[in-house]
């Protein structure tokens, strides 16, 4: 365990993994994603906020020159490509063909979809420089972030005519990921903003970002309400709530944190694979829905988790899923 690691940011990443499971477990069974199932969906809607603010608040407090921007782009443009070798020559054996999904799977293209995170990521990186210098000068840091929450406003209204429906790339969708990054810095460098927030905010808090996303003001997928005022503070809320637990040295959060990596680059697949294919996974759609769905989140969850950790536990494993 490294000892400047800190463990309370593993544990929101491991929380923002379980939403991601929750998010496309709902997906794959294509349910409606409002009324109850909508619940579960709405439940996990900030898994992708809380990654972004976790690296902003990362970020925050280190020094990131062009040197140290270039390393961490190739970190990710390694393990991608590493990733997609493997799945183009698991879907090769399981199907007779495939589509080699690299590069286009960092713009949500292909059968990695999901790697559109990593593809946003590195536009991230490429801007760390700049994005430093605001957080720098407090007068720009909150003035950067007050028009990024205004512009997200606007994006959420616009939203209500299917305007991102039409832009489908959510890799470009910087000013969200900008936000929630900067968000997350703001959080490290002014820590008093979330000295008052406590666990139990969260459940109010998810409760009413629920209903407010099962009223349909925009009736696309979760992702078209992070620019919401209900979402950055649903975000903030959880955010804030699970970095002020007093988590050390604990080998469990240390355990399923490096799981994150194989859990995130092959939960798709799997999903793709066996959720429609397989007996087990079907034999359930007798139940309500809303049992069903948390019966399959569970089988799913279970059943990556522990390949995560088994892959980790392979010689070398741990140098290919790190970026």
């Amino acid at each position: 365990m490294e000892k400047d690691r800190i463990q309370s940011l593993d544990l929101v990443k491991i929380v923002a993994m379980l939403m991601v499971l929750m998010l496309h477990v709902n997906v794959f069974k294509d349910w409606s994603r409002t009324g109850s199932t909508g619940a579960y969906y709405a439940l996990a809607g900030i898994a992708i906020p809380l990654f972004f603010m976790t690296s902003g608040y990362l970020m925050a407090n280190k020094a990131a020159d062009w040197k140290y921007v270039a390393r961490k782009i190739w970190g990710i443009l390694r393990f991608t490509l590493i990733i997609s070798l493997v799945v183009y020559g698991l879907s090769y054996l399981i199907h007779g063909s495939a589509r080699f999904p690299f590069p286009q799977c960092l713009i949500q293209r292909d059968g990695l979809a999901v790697f559109w995170y990593f593809g946003a990521m590195i536009m991230v990186y490429a801007s760390l420089p700049v994005l430093q210098r605001i957080i720098n000068n407090q007068r720009y840091f909150v003035c950067a972030l007050v028009c990024l929450v205004i512009f997200g406003q606007v994006m959420f209204t616009i939203n209500h005519w299917g305007f991102e429906g039409r832009h489908p790339w959510p890799t470009f969708r910087l000013h969200y990921w900008y936000m929630y990054f900067l968000l997350g810095a703001y959080i490290r460098r002014n820590p008093v903003c979330i000295s008052k927030i406590r666990l139990w905010w969260t459940v109010p808090a998810a409760f009413l970002y629920g209903l407010f996303y099962n009223i349909g003001i925009v009736t696309t997928g979760i992702e078209h309400y992070f620019g919401s005022l209900p979402c950055i503070a649903y975000a903030f809320i959880t955010f804030g709530a699970l970095v002020r637990l007093p988590v050390r040295d604990s080998k469990l959060v240390d355990r399923l944190s490096s799981t994150f990596l194989p859990v995130y680059a092959f939960h798709w697949m799997f999903l793709q694979e066996f959720f429609h294919h397989n007996p087990f996974f079907t034999i359930n759609h007798n139940l309500p829905v809303v049992p069903a769905t948390a019966l399959d989140y569970v089988i799913t969850t279970a059943v990556m988790l522990v390949f995560g950790l088994v892959v980790m536990r392979i010689p070398f494993a741990g140098r290919i899923f790190r970026i």
